[in-house]
């Protein structure tokens, strides 16, 4: 299987230690592997915005600041970054205590090698890139939910403003077809045919208006229901196009 080649923070005091298991990873894996001596200087490392690290081993027992002290930084800065404690033999409780502040794993440097070392470092960022994942598709669906919810208040809206906004111009035809022309007799001749014009204009307004009220109501609920077709859309952009032109 190939080992997919990660930038490691390793986080240890003891350099001798750190120096050769930085050069095992360099040399078995291609990792690349950034030494830090000490928990304040790892934190200096992850506190620059322009480095990423893909997972931070790090010793439990440094002085002035712990493996856990660090980890419980982490923590509170919300750093991603998967991390592995490295414990000592008769440190069970500390292994517990950093899973429980967010570790993926921990191992004992009495019993380390490079190939386990190898193994854990490969299991830990897979189970890294499949929890990334897994919040992505959760974030996704609650975009979707959320998406859905807003459709549903705007299809509500719309059927409910539609058909009154349709009987009304479809009234305004209807008064000026039996109120315009009696109107029209009461005005004199100079300006009898101006208010025609005008009265016709306005049915003509009222019509696309109506059509286009009608055709997006229809557009939006196909797009709703996911079965929108497009000889469809196009019949309903003809047809508001046709009731849109000029006379």
């Amino acid at each position: 299987m190939e080992i997919q080649q990660l930038h490691i923070l390793l986080v240890d005091d003891d350099n001798f230690f750190a120096d050769i298991v930085a050069s095992q990873l360099r040399d078995e894996y291609k990792h690349k592997v950034t030494v830090a001596r000490s928990a304040y200087e790892a934190k200096e490392h992850l506190e620059k915005k322009n480095t990423h690290f893909d997972i931070i081993l790090t010793d439990y027992h440094m002085p002035g600041m712990t493996g856990i002290d660090l980890l419980q930084w982490i923590s509170d800065e919300q750093i991603e970054t998967p991390v592995v404690m490295l414990t000592a033999a008769g440190t069970d409780v500390v292994a517990v205590e950093a899973m429980k502040l967010g570790a993926y794993d921990y191992v004992r440097k009495e019993q380390l090698d490079v190939q386990h070392l190898g193994v854990v470092i490969h299991a830990t960022h897979e189970r890294h890139q499949f929890r990334v994942a897994k919040a992505i598709e959760e974030e996704r669906m609650r975009e979707i939910g959320l998406n859905k919810l807003a459709t549903d208040k705007v299809r509500d809206i719309l059927n409910a403003i539609a058909p009154t906004l349709n009987s009304a111009l479809a009234n305004i035809n209807s008064e000026i077809e039996v109120v315009g022309e009696r109107l029209c007799k009461d005005i004199p001749s100079p300006y009898k045919q101006e208010v025609r014009e005008l009265l016709m204009k306005i049915q003509r307004e009222a019509v696309s208006l109506e059509t286009s009220v009608r055709g997006l109501l229809g557009l939006y609920r196909m797009l709703y229901a996911h079965h929108a077709e497009v000889q469809e859309i196009d019949r309903l952009k003809r047809e508001i196009e046709e009731k849109s032109k000029p006379s």
